[in-house]
């Protein structure tokens, strides 16, 4: 009977040279992919796997390095502008003679907000104003002509059940008076 304090003569699991190496699936996740074949294609040329008993597997530091060197070579996206500034860059470029293509280009802005800025660039300030007063006016004006036309209607639909009411009660009356 073995004495359960003693050490084992072969270990149960043989201890691996690359315990701690990263699977295929385990390397995707570290830089990012959904799936395996990106790394399939960067073996043999970025990353070097080693041939195990649970597969390929790959050394983390090399897959570390690569997920650095990745992270270095991807252009960090600038925050968008607030609304206020990306006009006032807008106006700036139109004001030094810059093209539609340019500005979207520098400025990565779909082209319908240079064209928007460029009529609003367009317009002075005293034009904006009485076309903004204009807006305003023609909005309450519309207003106004759907309120009148739902109080037309609400007096035509009160007009009816009058209508309806009398006309019951003439037929009613009628027929009482020659039933009677």
């Amino acid at each position: 009977m073995p004495n359960p304090d003693s050490d084992p003569k072969q270990p149960t699991e043989a201890a691996s040279a690359h315990a701690g190496w990263l699977t295929r699936a385990q390397v995707a996740a570290e830089l990012g992919y959904r799936s395996i074949f990106p790394i399939r294609k960067m073996e043999g040329t970025k990353l070097h796997p080693v041939r195990e008993a649970r597969g390929w597997v790959f050394d983390p530091a090399e897959v570390a390095e690569l997920k650095t060197a990745r992270m270095a070579a991807a252009p960090l996206r600038p925050a968008p502008l607030p609304e206020g500034r990306l006009a006032a860059r807008v106006f700036y470029l139109f004001d030094h003679g810059c093209e539609l293509r340019e500005i979207v280009e520098e400025l990565e802005v779909p082209p319908q907000v240079v064209r928007d800025l460029w009529h609003e660039w367009m317009i002075d300030l005293e034009d904006g104003e009485a076309e903004r007063q204009k807006s305003a006016h023609e909005e309450r004006r519309r207003r106004r002509e759907e309120e009148e036309l739902r109080e037309l209607e609400r007096r035509n639909e009160q007009e009816q059940k009058n209508f309806e009411t009398i006309m019951a009660a003439m037929t009613t009356a009628g027929g009482r008076d020659n039933g009677g």
